[in-house]
């Protein structure tokens, strides 16, 4: 069962990465692939200028505000003040199963982030 939701948000990260860069942000990869320091953050794609995290699959328990502040956290303390990073706003995606027998719809994947970072990614 573990194997089953790592290969889930794994190939979620994969399909996000691809997203990205096909909306412009070429150098888009996963931080398992690109920087250990932003996948110990909880920041699952880099070379873009956002901190996203993806889920995929039932995430019964998950709270994304919890989730956005475990993201800020990590960045205060791994990251240089200076860092750009911190600029960033922090986003959750995630991808839900679509339900049985049912194609996948624009509802089975949501996006939170805060108000403050919601503010920012519309000034840019």
């Amino acid at each position: 069962m573990a194997n089953t939701n790592r290969t889930k948000g794994h190939n979620a990260e994969r399909l996000y990465a691809k997203e990205f860069k096909l909306l412009g942000y070429k150098l888009c990869v996963t931080s398992r692939y690109g920087s250990r320091q932003h996948d110990d953050c909880g920041i699952d794609l880099i070379n873009i200028p956002f901190n996203i995290q993806v889920k995929a699959g039932v995430q019964k328990a998950m709270k994304p505000h919890l989730e956005l502040k475990n993201i800020a956290k990590n960045i205060i303390e791994n990251f240089p003040e200076d860092s750009p990073v911190h600029s960033y706003p922090n986003i959750v995606i995630h991808r839900k199963p679509a339900d049985k027998g049912k194609r996948r719809n624009q509802y089975d994947e949501v996006v939170s982030m805060s108000f403050e970072d919601f503010k920012k990614l519309i000034q840019k």
